[in-house]
């Protein structure tokens, strides 16, 4: 199995387990599906298009694995680079999409908050005051603002250098986790999100020096 097979095996199987996430959804309140997962900007697919999506993904997989056997090296090859290109030439604006779900980071809709405990009041200590720090707060709101953002490790710098790429291309900033998560090797979704917030001010910076 060549280096690409292994990277769009892996890539079905994520976007597999991301449609098989999407079925347990499909019931859910409009309300309940936004707080399930830290969605990108999107339409809420429809029951039709995942499972259509699932079928395609698994006649793909059926023919990956026939090239496989016959010793075709070439078909991942190219399926990264309809993938590429899909992602480069793309139409302006997709909001029909089914993003990336991640088991890891799925937040549950079943429980709402724990309530408070009622604690009787003469359990309760009265509140002792003290002086504010005014200057202690004005120096940490002041380190805070001058902290750097951690450096960036070999996954992120690629994810950074493609956000970059894709702003200066003229991608908005909402689309950029979802072109980007459909990369070979790339991060799930959640995780490249979590890289653009950290890294938004160098990313944007880096788009405007970026030549077309």
């Amino acid at each position: 199995m060549s280096a690409a097979d292994k990277r769009i095996a892996k890539l079905l199987d994520r976007w597999l387990a991301s449609v098989d996430l999407h079925s347990g959804y499909l019931d859910l309140a409009d309300a309940a599906y936004a707080k399930v997962q830290d969605w990108p900007q999107h339409q809420r697919p429809t029951r039709w298009i995942v499972d259509l999506a699932r079928e395609r993904l698994n006649e793909l997989r059926r023919q990956l694995a026939d090239r496989q056997a016959k010793g075709d090296q070439g078909f991942a090859e190219s399926l990264e680079i309809v993938s590429f290109l899909t992602t480069l030439l793309g139409s302006e604006r997709v909001d029909r999409f089914i993003p990336q779900a991640n088991a890891a980071t799925r937040e549950s809709v079943e429980t709402g908050p724990v309530p408070p405990v009622d604690v009787p009041r003469a359990a309760v200590d009265p509140p002792v005051t003290r002086p504010r720090p005014v200057k202690a707060a004005a120096a940490d709101s002041k380190a805070a603002k001058a902290e750097k953002p951690p450096r960036p490790d070999k996954s992120a710098a690629t994810v950074i250098a493609d956000a970059a790429r894709l702003l200066s291309w003229g991608r908005e900033w909402p689309q950029l986790a979802g072109l980007i998560t459909r990369l070979a090797d790339r991060p799930a979704e959640q995780e490249v999100w979590s890289i653009l917030r950290t890294h938004r001010a160098a990313i944007e910076a880096r788009a405007r020096r970026v030549p077309d």
